[in-house]
């Protein structure tokens, strides 16, 4: 399973922005944040008397040298086909050029980076430098280039990168070639075109050939005709399917058998088995029923004729969000599209579907509640709380910093929503500014649950890659899994950038970030109150066992701390307290019509996603 590049965000900056790799897929993303470009790193000039020979061999033509590769990685993935021409030209840098095949986290080229986002000109451009990007370059977990393209389904990119010489039999660390991904991903197009060039069908880690993997009937048929075709016998691994119309049904004895054992290791859900004890029951109808008695409909669904856009509030890759009126009760709401086109290219339906899901059933006085979720042929909608007053990141913005009464408001009612979520076995993995709203009275609410993962365990590592760059946690960016203490990190670095004004390791150069976080000492002023200071670092702790909240109390155990002592929890979740001033939120209304918020309505061949739609949420 492909999984996406960045989830989708309502607002976008250079220190929040989030990417996320999952653990079923095992693909190892590096983070990729949209940063403003720099300035041109080469300012520094050989000293006077010395050598071009002897600077070569300086740390500081070193450092500018790294400088210029960063450089190239940021226009890149801005997709600037000028200026990373530029910075490749040896006749414009001389020894200063940027180098193709330099290696960032997890030892990622540009070459990658293009491949991934389906840049064709610029994969072309790194290609064809002097000293020309290696097509065959290989990450940590030893994917090539052509391999994250077929991932990606960018069929243009796996064609120009296997004509200019890239190795469609290479495998990684699992063993699995392009040819593997685009099977198991149910590409068939990049299938098609991979078998033309006459690969070898040989087994992955698992035993698996390509067609083994086969997602759907489309790539299942397509590794026959190309049998039949060439009069070529597919390798036969034991591994049994049958074609069921055109379903392709994944019937091995071995899928069988890991299911029946997945069941065995499987706990039993609380919440499960509660909402299917209280599932609605059948009731027969009395025999005295009166044959001409009235069939009542249910109310008629909602849709998009409902609402009237009034403003755009934010804009992410996959989609919008808009502040809507509905028509009928001029209730205002937030309303957020997801484009089905994004969503199923880039298999972000589970994403989507994750947030839907934690945003019906989590009912919680400080996190926004959906209200109605419904397609159209082009877009997954929900329908939201609207909360006027902005985000903190907006209000962090303004006054720079908060004071520690301020700030401690609003680290109680997010420990208190945190709380609830891992209560409900929902790790959150997002927390920054950009993700804490303030409704109409100024109190705290999550949103944006485009990261979380559902269904974890105190005993379950995730090993998921997910997060905002300036918000990761140690044990995220060491890949060493991580559990619910990862949430109160990140409540440790809100709590710092709140009181101080940044977060804590912010670095304007990425991989010092990730050092800063790995290895630098926390700083925290000596203006703060004792409690505070220690209320942070005790969040922060490096080790996930023996951070604050770590305990089996979690939330019980931070609530705890001195930082909150006199703090009334019974009034604050009945919000009972009055919130912090605040400055309120400006938007001038900007008419937004029905088609630029939920697409065309009419459509030849519409995608469908079952189970999506939820015509009024029950929540209180």
């Amino acid at each position: 399973m492909v999984e996406p590049i960045s989830s989708f965000k309502q607002n976008k900056t250079s220190s929040s922005n989030s990417i996320d790799n999952e653990e079923d897929s095992n693909e190892e993303n590096e983070v990729r944040p949209e940063m403003p470009l720099a300035e041109d790193p080469i300012k520094t000039k050989p000293s006077p008397g010395s050598t071009l020979d002897n600077f070569l061999k300086t740390d500081e033509y070193r450092n500018l040298r790294r400088k210029m590769n960063l450089t190239l990685w940021e226009y890149v993935e801005q997709n600037d086909l000028n200026f990373v021409k530029k910075m490749l030209d040896p006749e414009i840098y001389s020894n200063f050029a940027a180098d193709p095949n330099a290696k960032g986290l997890n030892d990622w080229t540009a070459l990658h980076m293009a491949s991934v986002y389906g840049y064709k000109m610029i994969c072309l451009a790194l290609i064809q430098a002097p000293n020309g990007a290696d097509v065959n370059s290989r990450t940590s977990i030893q994917r090539t280039p052509l391999h994250l393209a077929t991932l990606h389904n960018h069929l243009h990119i796996v064609k120009l990168l296997v004509e200019n010489g890239a190795d469609i039999n290479l495998k990684d660390n699992e063993n699995n070639t392009a040819l593997h991904y685009a099977s198991m991903q149910g590409y068939s197009q990049i299938v098609d075109w991979l078998l033309q060039q006459k690969p070898v069908l040989e087994t992955n880690s698992l035993g698996r050939t390509p067609i083994c993997l086969s997602l759907n009937y489309e790539t299942y048929q397509t590794f026959l005709d190309y049998s039949k075709f060439l009069s070529v016998k597919l390798p036969e691994t034991g591994y049994s399917r049958v074609v069921l119309g055109n379903t392709l049904l994944h019937n091995s004895r071995e899928d069988y058998i890991n299911k029946i054992i997945a069941k065995t290791l499987k706990k039993n859900n609380i919440n499960d088995a509660k909402a299917f004890n209280e599932r609605p029951k059948f009731q027969a109808k009395p025999k005295t029923k009166k044959l001409n008695e009235k069939f009542i409909l249910p109310p008629s669904k909602v849709g998009p004729k409902d609402f009237r856009g009034i403003t755009q509030l934010g804009k992410g890759s996959f989609g919008e969000v808009y502040l809507v009126e509905k028509i009928d009760n001029n209730q205002q709401y937030a309303l957020k599209v997801l484009r089905k086109e994004k969503v199923i290219g880039n298999n972000l339906v589970k994403y989507a579907f994750t947030e839907r899901n934690i945003l019906l059933h989590i009912s919680h006085p400080f996190i926004v509640k959906l209200n109605y979720a419904f397609q159209t042929p082009e877009k997954l909608v929900m329908v939201m709380d609207y909360c006027p007053n902005g985000d903190l990141g907006t209000h962090l913005a303004r006054e720079k910093k908060f004071t520690e009464d301020k700030a401690r408001f609003y680290a109680a009612q997010i420990t208190l929503a945190l709380g609830e979520l891992h209560k409900n076995a929902i790790l959150f993995r997002d927390l920054k500014p950009e993700n804490v709203v303030l409704d109409a009275d100024g109190n705290a609410r999550l949103t944006d649950f485009g990261l979380s993962k559902e269904g974890t365990t105190d005993e379950q590592l995730s090993r998921s890659f997910c997060g905002s760059i300036a918000y990761l946690a140690p044990e995220m960016l060491k890949r060493s899994g991580h559990t619910r203490s990862v949430d109160w990190y990140l409540l440790g670095v809100l709590s710092y950038e709140m009181v101080v004004g940044t977060p804590p390791f912010y670095s304007p150069n990425r991989d010092q970030m990730f050092s800063n976080i790995q290895k630098a000492d926390l700083k925290v002023p000596q203006f703060l109150s004792n409690d505070c200071q220690n209320f942070i670092k005790e969040l922060m702790v490096r080790e996930p066992l023996k951070r604050l909240g770590a305990s089996k109390d979690d939330a019980e155990d931070v609530k705890m701390h001195p930082f909150f002592s006199g703090l009334n929890w019974d009034d604050l979740i009945k919000k009972r307290l009055p919130p912090p001033p605040i400055k309120p939120v400006r938007r001038a209304p900007k008419s937004i019509s029905s088609e630029k918020m939920f697409g065309k309505l009419k459509a030849e061949v519409a995608q469908r996603i079952d189970g999506w739609s939820v015509l009024q949420s029950n929540k209180k």
